[in-house]
């Protein structure tokens, strides 16, 4: 009984409170809405200088890494492989990898004729980019000067190689009419867009703005790496193709001594199917074989051209600006 008693005097006192707060507003009722007006105005004041200045990623996605990315005429593609910024210097540092989809050998492309545009997103007055070839087949888009908030960068990547495919060579006036009617009509070209939204950007407190030697030496290391891990895991896949074929072979083994004691018509197609797997799992060891040579062989050339760019004899073209 007596808790009832005190839960009802606390809300017959919350009641009280709030009848002299109604009172009192509607006795400096104008005063009060004047006062909740400039607050709700401050409040549309500060959120909108809020989202004007604060930066922010762009609305679009940003591309991923190692997404192929198709550009141009002919069949080529650019990924990105890495993006790295440091928010101190301002230096933003993007890997591409360019991909020739009209031949088989992937790591020769006239990387001369690959070209970048781009726009930056409140990238600040002083940025400046240029595009540095790093081999036959990558090269590293670079900026400085870049604001530590920036919100995006969008690069486009060009071919200006020729494709003799799209050439047209007219016989008469009828004919370079009809041309040029189909070729507004199909005068598209693909074009290799890529965003980089700042919160997408891989963060460095050492990246510099570094020469195109560096940047050569550091993608030739980068390659040999690349090309040690295949050896690596081609050695460990034989080790276990070896296994394989030793469990292959204790398998004939038992078929052979079944076969030995009884007249069982589907042990014989056991050992066969067995050794048909041994043979292929041969195959294997074979083309791993042949991974690990080549895997040697472009060592031995990413060394050699390392060796060259740091002779300071690099046979690349010179950086672009964008």
């Amino acid at each position: 009984m007596t808790a009832i008693i005190t839960i009802t005097d606390k809300f017959r006192n919350i009641m009280q409170k709030f009848s002299r707060f109604g009172t009192w507003f509607l006795e400096h009722q104008r005063r009060n809405l004047i006062g909740i007006f400039i607050l709700f105005v401050l409040i549309a004041f500060g959120t909108t200088l809020l989202v004007t200045i604060t930066p922010r990623p762009s609305n679009l996605p940003s591309t991923e890494l190692n997404t192929p990315v198709s550009f141009g005429t002919l069949n080529k593609t650019a990924s990105l492989t890495k993006s790295v910024f440091n928010k101190d210097n301002g230096v933003l540092e993007l890997h591409y990898t360019i991909s020739d989809g009209a031949v088989s050998d992937q790591d020769l492309v006239d990387i001369s004729k690959i070209k970048f545009t781009a726009l930056t997103d409140h990238g600040g007055n002083q940025v400046t980019g240029r595009v540095v070839p790093t081999s036959n087949n990558t090269l590293v888009v670079q900026f400085k000067n870049l604001s530590h908030n920036f919100n995006a960068v969008t690069l486009t990547a060009h071919d200006k190689s020729i494709n003799t495919a799209i050439v047209e060579a007219p016989s008469s006036v009828v004919a370079d009419s009809l041309s040029t009617k189909k070729k507004t009509a199909n005068s598209s070209t693909t074009s290799g867009k890529f965003i980089i939204n700042r919160d997408k950007v891989s963060k460095s407190n050492t990246l510099t703005f570094a020469t195109q030697q560096e940047l050569e030496v550091s993608e030739s290391d980068a390659k040999i790496l690349a090309q040690q891990k295949l050896i690596s895991k081609n050695t460990k896949a034989i080790v276990e193709y070896q296994k394989a074929i030793d469990q292959q072979q204790d398998s004939i083994k038992k078929y052979q001594k079944i076969l030995a004691q009884s007249d069982d018509s589907g042990t014989q197609p056991s050992i066969d199917n067995a050794r048909d797997t041994m043979t292929q799992i041969r195959t294997q060891i074979s083309d791993a074989q042949k991974n690990i040579q080549r895997a040697k062989t472009n060592i031995s050339q990413y060394q050699k051209t390392k060796k060259q760019v740091e002779d300071g004899k690099s046979l690349l073209p010179k950086p672009t600006d964008l």
